[in-house]
């Protein structure tokens, strides 16, 4: 039986975890906020999930939980900002409302940020752009996991990307990807749950296809390219955006997850806003995305199919559902999350929804 549990108790109890563990309580609760609504989207490789691992990394010394946003540099149409070593998310969140008034005078405005860590789900930030009537973009690097064409051992990192266009009638479009045929926290889940992935995701330390998560978690495995050539071009694209663009670790200099203390993550990311004021009216752009997806819905159905979707619109439902009856969690994130209670001496307690 599936089991619901109410959105503010769980995000509650995340900000406790983080506070404890020396996160200043604004930047817990952006954290939490953030994890328990990518879990809202269904995209549990994001969600609380994490949380076990991000307590991991303050408490080894290798993310300085209260480390300040800074400005290294910003003119009329960017921002170059430095997270000296912090956590990933309350960085980007701050960066993007760093963005959102100077954004409004510009036709596009670019953030890099660099000496972060990770990020979480790159919509988050896409998202967040467009809900203020923005086109957005949001990227970051990642430590090598992933071969490139050719190559039988890690090259790049699954550099996660995406875009959100806001709509009128509809909430809008919302695309996030990484590079491989597969993010690391699905492969991180079915290993959790005991379960065998498919073959294509990964290949084991010797380049041989494998189903076995193990692999490329802990036998130093790799991930694989989507699209082969098309996601390694993709990888390097976000590469040279948030690593050379934004001054930060390039492919092995990239130590996302860092435990090590003394050094930093030093993970880039990419943020860019474009305002659709200076493109012919913010109205006619949100009315042509609604043009857009009702087009896309009204494609004759191919054998067998039942619904046709739009990027974002699975998200979004689950996010509403969410906000109604309370946000579902895996086995595998409840797992987590109470090793992360475990990791402050915290006793594991979220309420179920009454839904």
């Amino acid at each position: 039986m599936e089991t619901r549990y109410d959105c503010d108790s769980l995000i509650a109890f995340a900000q406790k975890l983080f506070v404890k563990a020396g996160v200043p309580a604004a930047d817990a609760a952006t954290l939490a906020e953030a994890l328990v609504l990518t879990d809202m989207r269904g995209i549990w490789s994001h969600g609380v999930i994490r949380s076990a691992h991000y307590l991991q990394c303050v408490q080894a010394g290798g993310i300085k939980p209260a480390a300040e946003l800074a400005v290294i540099a910003e003119g009329p149409c960017y921002l170059r900002l430095s997270a000296q070593g912090g956590l990933g998310i309350p960085s980007s969140m701050r960066a993007i409302d760093m963005m959102l008034e100077r954004a409004s005078k510009q036709a596009v405005f670019v953030t890099t940020m660099n000496h972060s860590d990770h990020f979480g789900a790159a919509g988050l930030y896409a998202q967040r752009l467009a809900e203020h009537g923005f086109l957005g973009y949001a990227m970051s690097n990642t430590p090598p996991m992933m071969a490139i064409t050719g190559a039988g051992a890690r090259a790049i990192g699954n550099n996660p990307w995406a875009y959100a266009a806001p709509g009128s009638k509809y909430r809008g479009i919302l695309f996030d990807i990484c590079m491989a045929v597969v993010a690391s926290g699905k492969v991180q889940i079915a290993m959790a749950e005991n379960k065998k992935i498919p073959y294509g995701w990964i290949a084991d330390k010797d380049g041989n296809p494998s189903n076995d998560p193990a692999d490329v978690l802990k036998k130093g495995g790799f991930f694989l390219p989507v699209g082969d050539h098309k996601g390694y071009g993709f990888a390097l694209m976000v590469e040279i955006m948030t690593g050379v663009l934004g001054g930060a670790g390039v492919l092995g200099g990239v130590h996302a997850w860092n435990k090590q203390p003394g050094r930093d993550a030093n993970t880039g990311q990419c943020f860019v806003a474009i305002n659709p004021e200076y493109f012919g009216g913010l109205a006619p752009f949100r009315a042509q995305i609604d043009h857009v997806i009702d087009t896309l819905l009204q494609s004759p159905k191919a054998p067998g199919v039942e619904r046709i979707l739009y990027p974002g619109q699975l998200e979004f439902e689950k996010e509403a559902a969410a906000r109604q009856h309370g946000v579902l969690l895996t086995d595998a994130s409840l797992q987590e999350l109470r090793a992360a209670a475990d990791l402050v001496q915290e006793p594991f307690s979220i309420t179920p929804s009454a839904e």
